[in-house]
């Protein structure tokens, strides 16, 4: 029986019974996603095609549009349908009439003009495969100005009204309040709140978001501690005080809690008000490369598990399709993870636990300090990561990233970091231990937890919420540019020492919260 699949006018001609082979003119769509080149797809003729019988027997099939678009997402920052360059139902993109691939070249390399051809999935879109849905690599893009909520929802506040109402010379009238609720009208992304006060000492708030009014979750963290836990400190004085939120919208209700034990002085709020505006993503705070740079295009890639990498399986290269690297005459994987061997001494400068990373970064620089030899050593230490105000009994000042890639233990070797992201510590410290390589609304692309939990989940947010201090001596969580910075801070999560469990990304020495200053 001979079927006809008509692709929006375009004819394809295949026998039933008998998959299209690589090669076949025009056949490359169908053999990439009957045979699953890329990875297990598992499809079938009735999975993309409506049929329509005919009299004479034939059977026509039409391609459904709506069955691709769960794929290859049309919703979201890049459009993976249409798009000119990276949209799949576009027939630019088609194979040509030779079956070549406009997408991939010979090599299995994007070809130029192809290089967001991943993001048209990978966004903020919808895109699911065998039920897992595709990580946002693409990040977040939000822009807009201060603006009030459209009501509030609730409150301890006697004349809670005035905060919302634009007149900066009225607020609260009763100071004995705890709770503020906002209601902002509908599900609304939200980046940074503020409020304007005139405070006579320093107030302790935490800030949760909710659509429902009955779960809730805590978005500010904050920077102050009392009562051991982490919270949103506003300083004494009259005028504005921001804060940019550590898990991102969207939201419909904001409560703020005051946690201070005593009353607020009266008609000490003013006037509360909220925005989004956050950039962050591999385009914007990542490595803004091609994908082809690290991943390996031709491995597989769809594979029906929402998380590849198992530490206990040692697939590191293999579960995130990450291309093998040159050193010397050899090809050697990307990353060691687990880290396994000896890690302390020189062992991090000289062997190829990082390989990937060092095919790019200058890993002297990186990994140099007074101590090493020959291109290694570095005095002063070239890395940013380094705290200037603690000297070595010689003097020097120490290279944090070398100190931490040499480990703790016995030759470097404690299971330190949770490097599949499963609660347990696993491997001795890597550069993904702390870095998210596809970007992060924190500087440096340190890791704030987005990519580390299940797609679209929280769970691990805002992981070690390392953030820069400006010239002032400020944390400033906007601030991104490293040369305007004398030094960083990590996030307080809870008293005593970092640990997986509060954390959920490693063992730490020290708490979570840690502070470093240094001249850029």
């Amino acid at each position: 029986m001979k079927v006809t699949t008509i692709l929006s006018g375009a004819a394809f001609f295949i026998w039933t019974f008998a998959l299209p082979q690589p090669g076949q003119t025009s056949n490359v769509i169908h053999f990439t996603h009957f045979v699953g080149i890329k990875g297990d797809l598992g499809l079938l003729c009735m999975d993309c095609h409506k049929p329509t019988y005919h009299e004479d027997g034939a059977v026509e099939l039409l391609l459904d549009r709506s069955t691709c678009e769960k794929c290859h997402s049309p919703d979201g920052a890049f459009d993976g349908m249409d798009d000119p360059d990276i949209g799949a139902w576009n027939p630019i993109n088609w194979p040509t009439s030779t079956g070549e691939s406009k997408i991939f070249d010979t090599d299995g390399h994007l070809r130029p003009g192809k290089e967001k051809w991943c993001l048209g999935c990978h966004d903020d879109g919808t895109s699911a495969v065998h039920g897992v849905a595709a990580p946002n690599i693409a990040g977040k893009s939000m822009s807009g100005d201060w603006q009030s909520p459209a009501a509030i929802a609730g409150s301890g506040f006697s004349g809670a009204a005035n905060l919302i109402d634009s007149d900066l010379a009225t607020g609260s009238t009763d100071s004995w309040g705890q709770e503020l609720l906002f209601d902002l009208g509908g599900g609304t992304d939200v980046s940074h709140i503020r409020f304007y006060t005139d405070l006579d000492s320093e107030f302790y708030w935490q800030v949760y978001g909710s659509n429902d009014l009955t779960n809730w979750t805590q978005i500010l963290y904050g920077r102050s501690i009392i009562f051991a836990a982490p919270a949103w400190g506003i300083e004494a004085g009259e005028g504005w005080i921001e804060a940019r939120l550590d898990i991102f919208g969207p939201f419909q209700y904001l409560k703020v809690v005051k946690v201070s034990p005593y009353p607020l002085p009266l008609n000490a709020l003013r006037e509360f008000q909220f925005k989004k505006n956050l950039q962050y993503g591999y385009l914007t705070t990542g490595h803004k490369i091609s994908c082809d740079n690290c991943h390996d295009t031709a491995s597989i890639h769809i594979d029906g598990v929402a998380q590849s990498y198992k530490s206990s399986l040692n697939n590191y290269t293999g579960g995130y399709r990450l291309a093998d690297v040159a050193s010397g005459s050899q090809a050697v994987p990307a990353l060691e993870i687990p880290r396994t061997g000896c890690n302390s001494g020189e062992n991090p400068r000289t062997g190829n636990d990082f390989a990937l990373c060092f095919s790019c970064h200058d890993k002297y620089s990186i990994l140099g300090d007074a101590y090493g030899a020959g291109d290694f050593q570095r005095d002063p230490p070239q890395t940013l990561f380094r705290n200037d105000d603690h000297l070595d009994s010689q003097g020097h000042v120490s290279n944090e990233h070398l100190r931490h890639l040499r480990g703790r233990g016995y030759c470097g070797n404690n299971k330190d970091w949770d490097s599949d992201w499963d609660g347990t510590a696993d491997s001795p410290q890597s550069c993904t231990a702390c870095h998210n390589v596809h970007g992060s609304p924190n500087p440096a692309m340190t890791r704030h937890g987005e990519l580390a939990g299940p797609t679209g989940s929280t769970d691990k947010v805002p992981m070690i919420n390392l953030q820069y201090i400006n010239a002032d001596g400020d944390i400033d969580p906007d601030l991104g540019n490293a040369g305007e910075s004398s030094g960083a801070q990590l996030q307080f999560l809870g008293a005593g020492a970092g640990t997986v469990a509060k954390n959920k990304t490693c063992n730490m020495c020290h708490n979570d919260q840690m502070t470093y200053y240094r001249t850029p």
